[in-house]
């Protein structure tokens, strides 16, 4: 049977307090008893000062401690003018022609042994025991002595009571243990009263998670979970609904996706149909213009697909990239050789601005590095208006390169800077169909730039076109 982690949370609690309720009242137990038998124990102490005060009047009637050898009754008889009754202790005078030794009386019934006339004991000056107490004595029993016109005739010593043997106080402790059992029962009850409420209460995020994952898996993206606490399971329902908007943007990234492809592969298929039926029906003569434009469409359409298979390799890192130690800057001088002749055609400039000092390396392909700075100039040469120019600016720092392409009229909105590496996404009118872009070029740019731990981003151009930024590491 599986147990659920509610229950499972339930036990732990309601366990944990029952735990804890026993070892408290065991501890309450141990601690009042030890405690009050110490308060027991000081209280008795008071009372020897009285004792002593009723022996030193004593001593000072007869003169010697004989009057107290095995004289039991009188000993009680001070004990119980101590506990609080206002009888003095009779006067025991021998008679005439009689010993002290042979004035005795009975000795009176014997107590418990832990009762205070039983743990009292009396020594003389040279610490022999006179009364009081059991018959052996441990040596490390502290005295107090006994002080008659500034001089020591005996020691009070008191033994300490190891357990409770007043009626009022054991009375009194029964007492305390019964409220101290109440009190425990009380708690053991309340935790079984709030553990199940607090169990639900923590599980209620986990249960809101639970809906919401299959909620998801259902493909509902536009879920989210509310956040009620600030906790770990606070963190973990935020982290949730970051999920969750995350698979919905892709979802909507998806879907917008394959309506872009199908509309860009739509289009030039749609012109060749056209063309073909049109030189089927006889509208149009088979000639070498009419071939040519074929030709330029299904060049357009084959360009899209390897534009396509080498984004989808990029995404999945299939493409195969092969890292050596190259020159950066020298691919780049490379990639502008192979395409001036074709600016200058166009009637836009080239401006390169080399970085001073050493050459620089790093470890790349070449031939990405090679696609990718091509990409950008393609880009610049397809929708720079003419004329125009193109400033390349490189900079170098210890730990990257820094290269700027920045190209002047058209430039692009500020609002759709950040869309510009989006796969499929085109600028209108300046940037069409037209002018034969099919919105893959930076995309793939951005990817290749990533396989090498860099990164692109895009800005305005201080000469009105547009700036592409590029940010590579070099080795150290």
């Amino acid at each position: 049977m599986k147990i659920k982690i509610k229950h499972k949370l339930f036990f732990t609690l309601l366990l944990t307090s029952g735990i804890i309720a026993t070892g408290m009242f065991l501890f309450l137990q141990w601690s009042f008893d030890r405690g009050f038998l110490n308060y027991v124990n000081s209280q008795e102490l008071s009372k020897l000062d009285q004792l002593t005060e009723r022996l030193k009047k004593n001593y000072a009637i007869h003169g010697d401690w004989a009057f107290m050898i095995d004289n039991h009754r009188l000993w009680q008889q001070m004990h119980r003018g101590i506990m609080g009754t206002n009888e003095e202790p009779p006067r025991h005078r021998p008679r005439p022609g009689r010993n002290e030794a042979d004035f005795r009386l009975p000795p009176p019934p014997q107590g418990t042994p832990d009762s205070f006339e039983h743990r009292a004991v009396l020594f003389d000056a040279d610490k022999r025991q006179i009364i009081g107490g059991p018959h052996f004595i441990e040596a490390n029993l502290k005295l107090r002595p006994i002080s008659y016109q500034e001089t020591v005739i005996g020691y009070l010593g008191m033994i300490p009571a190891k357990a409770l043997s007043d009626a009022g106080d054991l009375l009194f402790v029964e007492e305390q243990m019964e409220s101290f059992a109440i009190i425990a029962c009380v708690m053991a009850v309340l935790s079984l009263l709030l553990s199940f409420p607090v169990a639900s209460h923590l599980l209620r995020p986990v249960n809101e998670l639970t809906r919401g994952t299959r909620k998801l898996m259902a493909g509902e993206f536009k879920t989210r979970i509310p956040i009620t606490t600030e906790d770990e399971l606070g963190q973990l329902s935020s982290d949730f609904n970051s999920l969750a908007m995350t698979l919905e943007k892709n979802e909507q990234s998806r879907q917008q996706w394959v309506a872009d492809i199908s509309h860009e592969l739509r289009t030039p298929l749609s012109i060749l149909r056209g063309e073909v039926e049109a030189l089927q029906d006889g509208i149009r003569q088979l000639t070498p213009e009419a071939l040519q434009g074929l030709h330029c469409e299904m060049m357009h359409l084959g360009r899209l697909i390897e534009d396509l298979y080498e984004l989808s390799m990029s995404d999945v890192g299939a493409l195969d990239y092969r890292k050596i130690p190259v020159d950066p800057i020298g691919v780049i001088e490379e990639t502008i050789e192979l395409l001036t002749h074709r600016f200058a055609k166009k009637g836009l400039k080239l401006a390169v601005h080399l970085p001073e000092g050493q050459p620089v390396s790093m470890l790349a392909d070449p031939d990405r590095l090679q696609q990718l700075f091509t990409n950008i100039l393609e880009n610049s040469l397809r929708y720079t208006d003419s004329p125009g120019e193109l400033e390349i600016l490189m900079t170098t720092t210890k730990h990257k390169l820094v290269i700027r392409f920045q190209d002047s009229a058209p430039g692009v909105p500020p609002e759709h800077l950040p869309k510009l590496f989006d796969r499929l996404f085109r600028v209108e009118k300046s940037r069409g169909r037209a002018k034969g872009g099919a919105g893959l070029g930076l995309a793939i740019c951005s990817n290749i730039a990533e396989a090498h731990q860099g990164a692109i981003k895009a800005a305005p151009s201080p000469s009105g076109g547009l700036e592409i930024r590029i940010e590579l590491p070099l080795s150290t």
